[in-house]
């Protein structure tokens, strides 16, 4: 019997085919713009076309999917999908549906990486057995927690990226204040995302962005001739560094902070930077509580896809 696994994220979605006895073996695996269709409906059925998988022995169908996930109905964030579990079953036929929020995914998938798939962005005192967050900008920003309990690890999801943008100098309350004319409620995923450093970049250039995008923003930055997407730049670390800092204090988490999402293993040198872990330790009289808070950078982007398989693989009940 099979499962199929997929971490569908606002711009990609990943899928993975494994065996219900071989999880670890994928049978097939692939990746698609999430926004070249109308549905999730079409695109499970383009992957299960593309990978010759057999709906009838389709055994587990888990999904990580972005947004607010209910029993029965996900409503995702930045796409215009509802995805009912009863229709996929109608569709389908599969025997077992398994909805998580994406990052709930994220957070399960960071405990089966290799060393080598983490940059350490802080060394802090880890301990493996306790609460553990996995958060990340992307499409937008997510946030989850993990814990453990008698040996089993659950995930708990979030809406974390939504809580209000705090400002942490006159900089930052100017970029408040021009976000707020934009959106009336700014919130951190205005700021960190890949959208939102399309308007940090605006705010730092005078309001002119244009036809850009995030990747042309870092490439812009990289190449140290564009001021504006140095500043932008380095305005996204400081206040990512805050966020995650803040995440510390609101979790202590002595399992460690793992950043994943899209944006942060492509900017590598700037998350290394002082800016990132100036303002991440910058938490005042609690900031022995940041300084042993472990922070790795996790450059492994399918780590969403494999805690979906790992979830699947519970509810198949061939648990690893």
């Amino acid at each position: 019997m099979n499962i199929i696994a997929a971490d569908v994220g606002g711009t990609k979605a990943w899928f993975v085919v494994t065996d219900t006895d071989r999880p670890d073996q994928v049978l097939y695996e692939a990746r698609y713009n999430s926004r070249d269709y109308d549905g999730f409906e079409p695109l499970l059925q383009a992957f299960i076309d593309d990978s010759g998988c057999n709906n009838k022995q389709l055994a587990v169908l888990s999904l990580a999917l972005p947004g607010v996930v209910s029993g029965e109905i996900a409503k995702l964030t930045n796409l215009p999908w509802t995805i009912s579990k009863t229709a996929l079953q109608d569709a389908f036929g599969v025997g077992r549906i398994h909805f998580m929020n994406d990052f709930q995914a994220s957070a399960l998938g960071t405990r089966q990486l290799p060393a080598q798939d983490l940059v350490v962005l802080n060394q802090g005192v880890h301990n493996n057995e306790a609460t553990c967050v996995a958060v990340g900008a992307g499409t937008g920003l997510g946030v989850s927690w993990m814990s453990s309990s008698g040996g089993e690890i659950t995930a708990w999801s979030t809406e974390g990226g939504h809580v209000d943008f705090a400002p942490a100098d006159d900089e930052q309350i100017g970029l408040l204040q021009f976000l707020a004319e934009r959106y009336g409620h700014v919130s951190y995923e205005r700021v960190l995302s890949g959208d939102g450093l399309v308007a940090l970049y605006e705010f730092c250039s005078g309001g002119e962005g244009g036809a850009v995008d995030a990747a042309w923003v870092h490439a812009e930055a990289e190449n140290k001739k564009n001021d504006a997407a140095v500043r932008a730049m380095t305005l996204f670390v400081r206040i990512y560094g805050a966020f995650v800092g803040n995440l510390a204090l609101i979790f202590k988490p002595e399992g460690g902070i793992y950043i994943t999402g899209g944006i942060a293993a492509k900017i590598i040198t700037w998350m290394k930077s002082d800016g990132f872990i100036t303002s991440f330790l910058n938490k005042g009289r609690m900031r022995a509580v940041t300084e042993q808070t472990s922070v790795y950078l996790v450059t492994n982007e399918r780590v969403g896809v494999i805690g979906a398989v790992s979830e699947a693989v519970r509810q198949a009940g061939k648990l690893q």
